[in-house]
């Protein structure tokens, strides 16, 4: 049995390899599991990975690190209902030391089938390309921090979404990051293309990248400083869509969170959204550097009732965050449904790390 560890910044598009690869492992008969993890506790990267018909177990209420017996908990789960071939474990976005944390303890403390085969660190390679360039960057440096040490840490750098920039800038950047990063393997991936998806999967079982045994120096004050200045949300929303106005709705809705997020010069993590009304179901991401075109992608709803889950994380303070949302919540969805309500709420800072096991 093979468990994949996946990491890497918010918005790096984890999710969606994730369940790409898991798709193709099941369409050539193996037996697939995921971890989904995050800080709250309704996921939409678990709805859309059950949305994929993936089973799927998830870590709610933190990070793998700090809260590695769950974890533990999860995998033996899948490990017992599903009979896994494989299993791919995706950690929070802003999370870092991952080796000493995760794997280390993996390695050295347990005694089951479930060590990890391989360690990935995702980047959008438009990200990676401005820290190379010395740009400015999205977040402030105190939340590039995470950033840097998740690249730092890792031996196989998966640079995704090379579809959003011009093929000669692809590989100007991946031979920039050969060049700082002497030692690693630099992957190209475009995880909505199912052949480049099939490379990252061929590299994963070809285990030609060792797991790192060197952990990176971490000062926990400064990265706890960082994780600090990360707001999150998860919220619920239903409303009554009338014939034609659903899929408007939706849109607004996410249109408005940014802007309202852009205003106030609030840098996004990942603002993402998972909408059901009647059979339709859809997942709608928009990460830190916009993607165009995202809005198309919300498919048309049927009139009646509207489930949305939005999970959220900027660099802002939690009552912000929540003051954003609220009101781009009048502002799209009360002229069509008056009556809308919301359902679990719960907006919150991220919690220092105080991980469970930390092997040097």
């Amino acid at each position: 049995m093979n468990l994949h560890l996946v990491a890497g910044f918010l918005g790096s598009g984890k999710t969606t390899a994730i369940i790409g690869a898991a798709k193709q492992h099941m369409r050539q008969g193996q037996r697939v599991g995921v971890v989904t993890n995050d800080l709250g506790k309704y996921l939409v990267d678990t709805a859309f990975s059950h949305m994929a018909q993936v089973p799927t177990v998830e870590v709610t209420g933190g990070c793998f690190c700090c809260h590695f017996d769950e974890f533990e908990k999860k995998v033996d789960r899948l490990m017992d209902t599903v009979h896994p071939d494989v299993i791919f474990a995706e950690s929070i976005g802003s999370c870092a030391d991952i080796v000493a944390t995760v794997i280390k303890p993996l390695l050295q403390l347990r005694e089951t089938l479930a060590a990890p085969s391989s360690f990935s660190v995702f980047t959008d390679i438009r990200l990676l390309q401005r820290r190379l360039m010395a740009m400015e960057m999205p977040f402030s440096e105190h939340v590039v921090y995470i950033f840097d040490k998740q690249i730092e840490e890792a031996n196989l750098i998966i640079l995704n979404k090379i579809d959003l920039l011009p093929s000669q800038q692809v590989k100007e950047t991946r031979d920039m990051a050969v060049t700082a990063f002497p030692g690693k393997t630099i992957h190209l991936l475009n995880a909505l293309e199912d052949e480049s998806l099939a490379g990252w999967v061929n590299v994963l079982e070809a285990h030609t990248v060792p797991l790192p045994e060197r952990s990176p120096d971490i000062d926990y004050r400064r990265y706890g400083q960082a994780k600090g200045r990360l707001a999150w949300l998860d919220e619920q929303i239903h409303f009554i869509a009338p014939d034609g106005q659903g899929q408007q709705a939706v849109g607004q809705l996410a249109q408005s969170i940014v802007l309202g997020l852009r205003r106030r010069n609030i840098p996004i993590g990942h603002v993402k959204l998972f909408v059901q009304a009647g059979n339709v179901e859809a997942k709608i991401s928009i990460p830190a550097l916009e993607e165009a075109g995202w809005a198309e992608r919300i498919p048309v709803l049927p009139a009646g009732p509207v489930d949305i889950l939005i999970n959220g994380a900027v660099e802002a303070g939690a009552d912000t965050l929540h003051e954003v949302v609220k009101e781009a919540q009048h502002t799209s969805l009360a002229p069509v449904d008056p009556d809308f309500c919301t359902g679990q709420v719960a907006y919150f800072a991220n919690h220092f790390p105080e991980p469970t096991h930390r092997v040097d």
